[in-house]
């Protein structure tokens, strides 16, 4: 696709319009902007003077267009995780793509704290924008960074915003959030608080995110996963039945 963008002795208008009619694509299809254009960071893999790898989006992973499109349609959506499935690469990458696409959309990812989740904007969504290819896709955003030096704030040119905040329900009540991720909820001892302030939220069309370890302390994801059967991966096979 970069060298459609490219292509010498194109005429500049014809690359506009070819760019423009992608992006219209882009903006309805989530998992062909991201199969086309994101790229990620194998931080468990090296290459050449021990940077790690930065690889093309995961399409052959196919479980993660499932969890993309139960994103997609639902407004509650929990998901128990176990390292190294990306999850959090794919609800970052869904994140930028909402910010990219529709206007004024407010989303904040939380985290037991703040520099935890910097680290997930800074790292995951940050670099998903900066890194897009080609690189004309690209949107001119800025950044606010905290304390610790990462990107805790990304604005967008249409008025939305990705924002790093730290745990608790009084963080999500002083905001109108569009959508807002919780991860590794069973970690935050704040997390039934944080659920109370977003129920409202939800019911009046707001999405909320609760992400965890599948096999982390009792809390609010993990009561509903009992309450279906589910208390590790080898129970899947059995719910599936």
């Amino acid at each position: 696709m970069s060298q459609l963008l490219k292509t010498e002795g194109d005429d500049t208008l014809t690359l506009v319009a070819l760019q423009q009619e992608l992006d219209d694509a882009f903006s309805k299809d989530c998992w062909r902007w991201m199969c086309s254009c994101v790229f990620t960071v194998d931080e468990a893999q090296y290459g050449m003077r021990g940077a790690p790898k930065i690889r093309p989006w995961p399409q052959h992973l196919t479980y993660l267009k499932g969890v993309l499109d139960v994103l997609l349609n639902e407004p509650l959506v929990m998901i128990p995780k176990s390292r190294r499935v990306m999850v959090s690469w794919l609800v970052a990458a869904y994140f930028v793509w909402v910010a990219r696409y529709q206007d004024h959309a407010a989303l904040f990812w939380q985290s037991e704290t703040e520099k935890k989740a910097a680290y997930i904007v800074d790292q995951r969504c940050h670099f998903i924008e900066t890194n897009l290819k080609p690189p004309e896709f690209r949107k001119r955003i800025t950044t606010i960074k905290t304390k610790d030096s990462l990107v805790g704030q990304i604005n967008y040119p249409n008025g939305s915003y990705i924002w790093a905040v730290p745990q608790g329900g009084d963080v999500l009540r002083t905001y109108t959030a569009t959508k807002v991720m919780m991860d590794e909820c069973e970690f935050q001892p704040q997390a039934p608080g944080a659920v109370r302030a977003l129920m409202p939220m939800v019911e009046k069309g707001a999405q909320a995110i609760l992400v965890s370890s599948s096999n982390g302390p009792i809390g609010v994801l993990a009561e509903v996963c009992n309450g279906v059967g589910f208390s590790s991966w080898s129970d899947i096979s059995r719910i599936a039945n």
